[in-house]
């Protein structure tokens, strides 16, 4: 062995013993940098305020900024097949929720990801009311009125929503398969400009999340005569679920949760989901949350995958009942 070969084999010895006798990466190494949550809707929507209201905790818990992005289009399917498409690092992150997640798969033709195959959930953050409302003037004061008045004007009587494939549109089309009516669907760009037509009379009904109407409720532009949810609402406690209101069965919320990309380390999908758990229980986030009109949630993410599966299959059911065409 000459002088040369000498030199390097000793090179390759002390590289190999310095690797040795560094500590190796563990949980607590990470985060090293801020971290990306990906929206994918516009500021101001339901997934964008929790993201950074829950945001600005974690990056007090985790010592990094948390940044949020909005990523929006196509009812959220853009940010979502964004961020399935991201480093599984632990530097991107999701939060998402029932429309792109659970809905949007079964109305597009070319989602760009599969919820149950790319995604690594962390926990479900909160869940959301959806709430019948009608127009101030309506003579539909309660379920057994508007069913009474869908049958007896079969497929004529018009309801609104936030757009094709959303979960306001789904979820009328769950009411209307359970409830053994018809009516007619008149899609909109958003939930604001559904809202303003019903408030207004030219559109008699909708469904919307009850952070979206709660004011218009209290201020009367709008009258609640059902809740989507298990239990009658605390901020709406004299509004009837549709389940008491006659449509035995039926239950359902939209949600919003925090994921990551598929193949994210286990350790940091825990670490995680440890610092979402104590943020979410704070006395600031409860009360804010409470004000927003969002009821928390929190589950692991062993919980929360299986509670996609159920909602996955939940809403492919429903798109199929209802003949909904994929775009």
């Amino acid at each position: 062995m000459n002088n040369f070969q000498k030199r390097t084999v000793l090179k390759c010895l002390a590289i190999a013993l310095m690797l040795t006798s560094m500590p190796a990466m563990s949980a607590n190494d990470y985060p090293e940098k801020p971290i990306r949550l990906v929206v994918p809707f516009p500021s101001g929507q339901g997934a964008d305020i929790l993201a950074r209201l829950i945001g600005q905790q974690l990056t007090t818990e985790l010592g990094q900024p948390i940044v949020v992005e909005n990523k929006a289009g196509a009812g959220g399917m853009i940010g979502t097949a964004f961020a399935a498409k991201s480093a599984p690092d632990g530097y991107t992150l999701y939060m998402g929720s029932s429309g792109p997640l659970a809905i949007g798969p079964h109305v597009y033709k070319t989602p760009g990801f599969d919820t149950l195959k790319d995604f690594a959930p962390i926990s479900n953050i909160a869940s959301v009311t959806q709430v019948l409302v009608v127009t101030p003037g309506s003579p539909m004061k309660s379920v057994k009125d508007l069913i009474a008045l869908a049958k007896a004007q079969p497929g004529t009587l018009l309801y609104g929503s936030a757009g094709n494939g959303t979960t306001s549109h789904l979820t009328m089309e769950l009411f209307t398969q359970m409830g053994g009516v018809s009516l007619q669907h008149v899609p909109y760009k958003g939930s604001s400009s559904s809202m303003v037509d019903v408030m207004a009379g030219r559109v008699p009904l909708m469904f919307d999340s009850l952070p979206g109407v709660l004011t218009n409720i209290k201020s009367g532009s709008l009258r609640a005569i059902a809740v989507s949810s298990p239990q009658r609402d605390p901020l709406l406690p004299d509004v009837p679920t549709v389940a008491e209101a006659g449509i035995a069965g039926f239950a359902t919320s939209g949600w919003i949760g925090l994921l990551a990309p598929a193949r994210t380390p286990p350790q940091i999908v825990d670490q995680l989901h440890k610092a979402v758990a104590k943020v979410m229980k704070s006395d600031l986030v409860k009360s804010r949350m409470a004000e927003l009109a969002f009821t928390p949630i929190a589950s692991s993410p062993a919980e929360f995958q299986k509670f996609l599966h159920q909602e996955v299959m939940l809403w492919g059911n429903v798109t199929t009942k209802a003949g909904i065409q994929k775009e």
